[in-house]
């Protein structure tokens, strides 16, 4: 009864997780056909992302649930999916006025497009002989081959040689050939459909249903693309709403069913095991009942008792039921009469008061028995005294309770499966965010720099004084992003490096004071002229003490750079320098706009920004602050923030004061340009 209440609230559960995933899609597809009215390339981005993730999922969900549920098709989907997320991740990359590849012409987003269709569709064919046949074992060594050679010579093919893959869109319009093709492609994901009917008995009901749904939806949209007449038309949009709404249905069909199926089939594996150690349990206790009860019972339920039954007599095996000859890995009873049971266990396990007490004991004790074959044994025992056959005896119960090591290992898998999925689903988390970010921290500084160029380029055949003019601004405008390039390279090399484990630190003796004052004065004129007033104040004049100075140098123009970033003409930065004897604390506090309380706990989590929007009003790619903490802890120090929203904000480090031996005192001038590092640091604030 209790059992069934749980599984009912379970699936009470899942149901409800259930409902609000969908309503959740719902609201995504809202979100995104709304997207299009802002940009529309936007909107096909992010539709073709989707479908690229959907995709990735696939693959990470079968190679990791392989060695759990030996499920070929979904090994074999998940292998042809990475292939066709990369073609999609091609036809992004020349889609339209999106090409960013060169020397390619109109209409390689169409041929991209049509390539990743008719390798989805051609997967699918192919993986209904998997379907049909489930005992066969392919090569997917052979399989991945076969794969990486199509799409080479599609990508080969299609950006270069243009033989094989006609010409599917023109600047009038698609083509007659591509509207041929999306009829074949629609047609074959109807017959998809017709073949999955006649193997559906062979599948499982849910997937089925969601895979149908998949090519129902594929077919409707290859259909919507025939009717389109521009790239940005109606019906091009909802060709783009039905195959995201396909590929919900493989990812609600694939991905969910292919990781619940190996949880279930261990949870029902459990609950078997469970449900057979109640069994003999019960049939033991049941035993016991009627040897208690009827003394003439004794030797029939010895003889076909399930579990080990041994008479002690005199401290000498007297008799043994067939269950505990095999136990105790005996020829017969022969071999077995006669024995001291202290043969088998150890002395003082069955010496103890339990062993030797007149009065029966049902309590169950955990021993280890020792085979003939000298093989360790975990066993369940109880002694008690009986009469057998007018003679005072002990009844020795044993039960195997080895298969208790097997529902461990089996709970065991469980807790790694669910840690693997865990992480899985944090580490897909992590890269969505971190490619979405640095794609944006990339585009932006290159965009600027392409711009620039081109207005070159159409101001050349201007008069000189003006064209030189021009030039100057605009090569400062390409400087300015080129630095901040720069900036973000080496940002990720240093994470790069410290993950590796490959980033040091050049400890020397300097004075701290000074380096901190002078790195707060080479900046000082930049901040000002940004309306900004900037001040140094300190307790201290000297205090020497064992740091990195390229380091604290690094930390203060991020600190500074971020400070300006996030005030106003008008407001006011102070850097503070106290000695508190035991450790020195620098302080970076502005009268800018400040920080919301529930981002302070995450300002130094690495890619974490306060504004994660594209069009945010700060650059950033959020790994600043990151590596700042980096290196503070790489000193032994801490770093804190204090923020109110509309006051400002304040960063305090905490430096440990310690010396190191030297041979001669180095002094804090860096062989690198200071005003290369300033406008490197500073690059992402524009004027």
């Amino acid at each position: 009864m209790e059992s069934s209440y749980k599984e009912n609230n379970e699936q009470s559960l899942i149901n409800h997780i259930n409902i609000f995933q969908h309503i959740l899609f719902v609201l995504f597809l809202i979100v995104i056909y709304l997207l299009k009215y802002l940009n529309y390339y936007w909107f096909h981005t992010a539709a073709e992302i989707y479908s690229c993730i959907i995709a990735g999922c696939i693959f990470i969900t079968s190679i990791n649930t392989y060695r759990i549920s030996f499920n070929n098709y979904f090994m074999f989907l998940g292998f042809a999916f990475i292939f066709i997320m990369i073609l999609d991740i091609f036809h992004i990359l020349t889609y339209a006025d999106m090409i960013i590849y060169p020397f390619v012409s109109v209409g390689i987003g169409a041929k991209f497009w049509i390539a990743a269709r008719t390798l989805e569709l051609s997967t699918f064919l192919i993986s209904f002989i998997l379907l049909y046949y489930s005992d066969l074992r392919p090569n997917f060594y052979l399989i991945f081959a076969v794969y990486t050679i199509i799409l080479i010579f599609l990508i080969v093919d299609i950006l270069y040689l243009n033989i094989f893959i006609p010409q599917m869109k023109t600047s009038s319009g698609i083509t007659t050939v591509k509207i041929f093709w999306e009829y074949i492609l629609s047609t074959g994901f109807l017959l998809c459909c017709f073949i999955l009917y006649k193997l559906k008995k062979k599948i499982d009901y849910k997937l089925y249903t969601m895979l149908m749904m998949a090519f129902i939806f594929k077919a409707i949209s290859e259909i919507s693309f025939t009717l389109c007449s521009g790239v940005t038309d109606q019906f091009n949009v909802l060709g783009h709403i039905f195959k995201i709404v396909s590929y919900y249905y493989l990812y609600t069909g694939i991905v969910v069913n292919g990781l619940q199926r190996p949880l279930d089939m261990i949870k029902y594996n459990l609950n078997k095991a469970d449900t057979a150690i109640q069994e003999k349990e019960r049939q033991r206790l049941s035993m016991e009942e009627i040897i208690n009860q009827n003394e003439h019972c004794y030797d029939w339920i010895i003889d076909n008792s399930s579990n080990g039954i041994v008479i002690i007599i005199d401290k000498q095996i007297s008799y043994a039921n067939s269950t505990a000859v095999n136990i105790l890995s005996a020829k017969n009873l022969d071999d077995l009469k006669g024995r001291k049971i202290y043969d088998f266990i150890g002395g003082n396990s069955l010496k103890s008061p339990r062993f030797t007490n007149q009065k029966n004991n049902y309590e169950h004790n955990e021993i280890i028995i020792k085979n003939l074959n000298n093989e360790l044994i975990n066993a369940e025992f109880n002694v008690n005294k009986i009469n057998y056959r007018n003679t005072s005896a002990q009844l020795l119960i044993i039960k195997d309770i080895s298969y208790r090591n097997e529902i461990k290992t089996l709970k065991n898998e469980l807790s790694v499966s669910e840690d693997q999925l865990n992480k899985t689903n944090e580490y897909n988390k992590m890269l969505t965010e971190f490619f979405s970010n640095i794609s944006h921290e990339l585009k932006t500084p290159i965009n600027v720099i392409l711009s620039a160029v081109q207005l070159l380029i159409c101001q050349s055949e201007e008069p000189a004084d003006n064209f030189n003019e021009k030039l100057s601004l605009l090569l400062n405008v390409v400087k300015q992003n080129g630095y901040r390039l720069i900036r973000l390279v080496n940002n990720l090399l240093d994470i790069s490096k410290y993950d590796s484990g490959y980033m040091k630190l050049e400890i020397h003796n300097y004075n701290i004071v000074n380096i901190v004052e002078e790195i707060t004065l080479s900046v000082a004129e930049y901040i000002e002229s940004k309306g900004v007033t900037l001040l140094f104040d300190t307790d201290t004049e000297e205090r020497i003490m064992a740091v990195d100075a390229d380091k604290i140098e690094r930390i203060m123009l991020n600190l500074l750079s971020n400070a300006v970033k996030f005030t106003n003409d008008g407001d006011e930065i102070t850097v503070t320098v106290k000695d508190n004897e035991d450790y020195v604390s620098v302080c970076v506090k502005d009268t800018g706009i400040g920080i919301p309380e529930d981002k302070l706990k995450m300002i130094f989590d690495r890619f974490a920004q306060i504004d994660k929007t594209l069009i945010r009003n700060k650059e950033g790619s959020g790994i600043g602050l990151s590596l700042v903490k980096t290196l503070i802890n790489m000193h032994g120090g801490n770093i804190s923030v204090n923020s109110v929203v509309g006051v400002g904000s304040e960063f305090v480090i905490e430096l440990p004061v310690r010396l190191v031996e030297e041979a001669e005192q180095v002094n804090n001038n860096c062989s690198e340009s200071k005003i290369e590092k300033i406008l490197i640091e500073f690059s992402d604030i524009y004027g």
